[in-house]
């Protein structure tokens, strides 16, 4: 009787432990898949939709951080407008961010009046109604997409 209630109570904490780790995502997490692609055609495209009349204003704010970028030898974001099609009004593709370098881009940033840490969400928020972020890898060709498959 004992050794019954011994296994249903570690039974129960383990369950009850699988429970935890779940809810806190910490059972199913897995790494990022970036280890699979070479870094350098790994890319960070974003798809931006501002508030109406604001649009000025965000590609003047966006400048302002294209400066910083440069001023501390990081790649800008590249950026395309919508000419025809879905509600969105930009498209950006940048390497991914390196958390490296945003203590200096910070720094940098300030000193040139710049919003930073959770300010400059506030501040990006008075411009974008929406935005979506998603990491990608290539330019790839189809053929180059299926020599991936193992079949």
């Amino acid at each position: 009787m004992l050794i019954k209630k011994i296994k249903t109570h570690t039974t129960a904490m383990v369950i009850a432990a699988g429970l935890t780790l779940t809810s806190l995502g910490l059972a199913s997490y897995s790494p990022p898949a970036l280890a699979v692609a070479e870094e350098s055609s790994i890319y960070t495209i974003t798809v931006w939709k501002i508030h109406p009349g604001q649009h000025i204003a965000f590609i003047e704010y966006m400048q302002e951080w294209e400066a910083v970028y440069k001023i501390i030898k990081l790649p800008p974001m590249k950026w395309y407008r919508k000419i025809s099609g879905d509600s969105y009004d930009f498209v950006s593709v940048s390497p991914p961010f390196d958390r490296t370098a945003e203590h200096e881009m910070e720094r940098v940033g300030k000193e040139r009046g710049l919003p930073i840490g959770y300010n400059y969400t506030l501040k990006l928020n008075e411009f974008v109604d929406s935005y979506t972020s998603t990491i990608v890898e290539g330019p790839q060709s189809m053929a180059a997409l299926l020599s991936q498959i193992d079949k």
